[in-house]
């Protein structure tokens, strides 16, 4: 499909592949005027005779004078095609959304395929698809989101007998398969930007979030665990600590997720599913992970999700952390708060770490927390107990953590052995959390 504006500013086209790559490009643009059949027929027509010469292959997505379309081929044969589309005047606003190399074509066979919505198939054959009206109203409401949505509009072919799964812990090449494109979606676009901008070390205050967190969360609730698989298999090796991957990738796309079910984007059942694939990631990257080696005696944790609290992801993370540092926290999922009670009047506990969920606000659990940290306090042992809490709730709102109870708020899992450390100080002085002690330590 031959379009673009001639009004947007002439930029460079950047080389993405070595040689063998694939160059793939994706870009949304408006038609000036609507088209009928025909004329989108005609353009087909000439798209298909020119990329068929280039050796392009893609699908592009029609509706509402809103176009999304896909390219995929040898370097310079795209930058050919993509010349062509700039010169183009019968569209405008074009947006290229991403640009990378990969080794392996996703629509290998279509030299190009028009996917709209009513369109006759009398006029095109096997030309067009009928777009799912799931994909339409994504697009709608999340066009940057167009890579991974158009990804779902290739066949998928699967070998008889061999699952998605089976095959990427064999380490077999996933083919034209969802798993395969989610996996190179995040590979060639989420992680190397996590890269660009991981930070070493650094309060939760200073850590850049991913501007690709929530395209990350579109794909956790599309995809299925298999994808998270493959992404690790692929993550191994490299010099990468997977713990660096928590606070700007895993909590905020862990926020997105809750924000696509407040869009009645996706279900609150999908949102814990995609939060298990993320804690799995998690389970999967820490078992690459060094574990440091500490000589002296470190303090007694038990971290353990709220009772009554569906969610993990904030427990599985902070754990994961200590784990990381040498530590050895005491993981456990009490039911109810007497439950709770008994594992702190059972031995000496030093932090009691308490989580809600980290995809829903949970404003209405607030008064329970109130009671069961009061009842904790009650049950342990150790009178001088520091409480943690973290979640969604204690990130986005000041003084919450005050409200409940707690002695300190945790934003991140990002350094929590050093905020345990100072707030044991802190509550060894007799001092409780306020806001000060939340921003200070938070």
């Amino acid at each position: 499909m031959a379009f673009a504006s001639s009004s947007v500013a002439e930029r460079p086209f950047a080389p993405a592949t070595t040689a063998g790559d694939v160059s793939t490009i994706v870009y949304r643009s408006r038609a000036v005027a609507p088209l009928s059949d025909q004329d989108l027929q005609r353009l087909m027509r000439t798209a298909q005779a020119r990329n068929g010469r280039e050796g392009i292959t893609g699908v592009v997505l029609y509706d509402e004078r809103q176009f999304f379309q896909w390219l995929e081929g040898p370097e310079e044969g795209v930058k050919r095609v993509m010349g062509s589309i700039q010169n183009d005047r019968r569209h405008t606003d074009l947006e290229v959304l991403t640009h990378y190399a990969s080794p392996t074509r996703r629509f290998s066979g279509w030299d190009m395929k028009l996917a709209a919505r009513g369109a006759n198939p009398a006029l095109w054959q096997s030309d067009v698809l009928e777009p799912p009206r799931a994909i339409i109203d994504d697009l709608r409401r999340r066009p940057a989101s167009a890579p991974s949505l158009l990804a779902k509009l290739m066949p998928l072919p699967v070998a008889a007998g061999d699952s998605p799964l089976a095959t990427s812990l064999a380490g077999k090449p996933l083919g034209n398969t969802t798993v395969s494109i989610l996996k190179d979606v995040l590979l060639k676009t989420v992680i190397p930007l996590l890269h660009h901008h991981e930070p070493a070390a650094a309060d939760a205050e200073d850590v850049p979030v991913n501007p690709r967190a929530a395209e990350l969360a579109e794909l956790l609730v599309a995809s299925d665990q298999a994808a998270s698989l493959s992404l690790i298999r692929e993550l191994r090796g490299k010099d990468v600590e997977g713990r660096h991957l928590f606070a700007p990738l895993f909590e905020p796309a862990a926020r997105a997720l809750g924000d696509l079910w407040g869009d009645d984007f996706c279900s609150e059942v999908e949102v814990t599913l995609g939060l298990c694939r993320i804690q799995t990631a998690v389970r999967l990257l820490g078992a690459d992970t060094r574990r440091s080696v500490v000589s002296s005696v470190q303090p007694k944790v038990l971290i353990v999700p709220a009772p009554g609290e569906l969610h993990q992801l904030v427990a599985v993370l902070d754990s994961e952390w200590l784990w990381s540092e040498g530590w050895s926290p005491q993981s456990e999922f009490p039911a109810t708060d007497r439950a709770l009670g008994d594992l702190l009047s059972a031995s000496w506990i030093d932090v009691l770490d308490l989580s809600l969920s980290a995809a829903f606000r949970r404003k209405d659990s607030l008064v329970r927390l109130t009671e069961t940290i009061k009842q904790a306090r009650r049950a342990s042992l150790n009178p001088a107990l520091l409480v943690l809490v973290g979640g969604r709730t204690f990130v986005e709102v000041e003084g919450v953590g005050t409200a409940v109870g707690a002695d300190i708020v945790s934003r991140t899992s990002l350094n929590v052995d050093r905020y345990m450390v100072q707030g044991m100080k802190t509550v060894g002085e007799g001092l409780h959390c306020t806001e000060q002690c939340e921003d200070a330590v938070g």
